[in-house]
């Protein structure tokens, strides 16, 4: 038999480490002594010590570790421990080159400036959006609810230029897309809709039926000075999910100028149609 003291030494377990494990179940003594509360071990308990110790060690988590000695799989264990600290490695990797782009793309210049606009009269497809962002958009069966993806967007842009283009709408090079509080949404818990926008020469006529769809709107912007961030990316590569440095830009302009914007419709134009050499601006309508 072996006291706490020659056990932890034997097999490299602390004795405060072993006194948790007998108080978790881990790893219980082969008995401990009633009138004095010493704990004694058995000689055929130093391998489950050992490859605890191992185990714990190695990161296992001690439920999983304790496990892995009662039922005898714990090769398994670890394997299956392993598979997942190399998946965790890879996702922390990922992580860290996005930051060193989102670095690399918030270190290129945006220019901040203001314009004053006439009107503008567009037509844009609506998507409604829900609180959470993440995942696909608009799918081949019209369902909503997340932001849409690149395939979905130019789908949809595509689609309804065309319309535009048969409806005799002339619309314009400058297409963008705009996020806004859904109008007559709750203050507390607005929602979103996301406007994928052509601006066009003449709006669509009231009685022209093909554009009776609540997922199509037919507005004007009014004249106007817009505040507007210019950022060209010169091969620099943004990650997927990432708050465009131009938007932050804008925003810091603006609390610069000392402007607080009331529910602001923040629109997003991409110019150039290279991925390593193209133009992104962000505006915002000034009080």
């Amino acid at each position: 038999m072996l006291t706490i003291g020659e056990f932890a030494n034997t097999t490299g377990i602390s004795v405060k480490a072993l006194r948790h494990y007998d108080e978790t179940k881990a790893l219980v003594p082969f008995e401990v002594d009633a009138a004095t509360g010493y704990r004694r071990y058995a000689e055929s308990q130093v391998r489950d010590g050992a490859l605890l110790q191992a185990l714990r060690a190695a990161g296992v988590p001690l439920p999983a570790a304790a496990g892995a000695l009662r039922d005898g799989d714990v090769a398994d264990v670890l394997r299956r421990h392993r598979v997942n600290v190399l998946q965790q490695r890879d996702a922390e990797d990922a992580a860290m080159t996005a930051a060193d782009a989102v670095l690399a793309a918030f270190a290129r210049p945006v220019v901040v400036e203001e314009r004053r606009l006439g009107a503008t009269p567009f037509v844009a497809r609506v998507i409604q959006l829900t609180a959470d962002l993440d995942g696909a958009g608009v799918d081949g069966a019209g369902r909503e609810g997340a932001a849409p993806t690149d395939e979905d967007a130019n789908r949809a842009f595509a689609d309804l230029y065309q319309h535009c283009v048969e409806a005799g709408l002339e619309p314009g090079p400058a297409f963008w897309t705009s996020l806004r509080e859904a109008p007559g949404s709750p203050a507390r818990a607005p929602e979103l809709q996301m406007l994928l926008c052509w601006p066009v020469v003449r709006l669509p006529k009231p009685d022209d039926a093909s554009w009776a769809d609540e997922r199509i709107l037919a507005d004007e912007l009014p004249p106007r000075t817009d505040l507007v961030a210019v950022w060209r990316s010169d091969g620099a590569d943004l990650p997927e999910g990432s708050v465009h440095p131009a938007v932050v830009a804008l925003f810091d302009a603006l609390a610069e100028r000392g402007v607080a914007l009331k529910s602001p419709e923040v629109r997003q134009r991409v110019i150039g149609e290279d991925a390593n050499d193209f133009v992104v601006e962000v505006a915002v309508t000034l009080p």
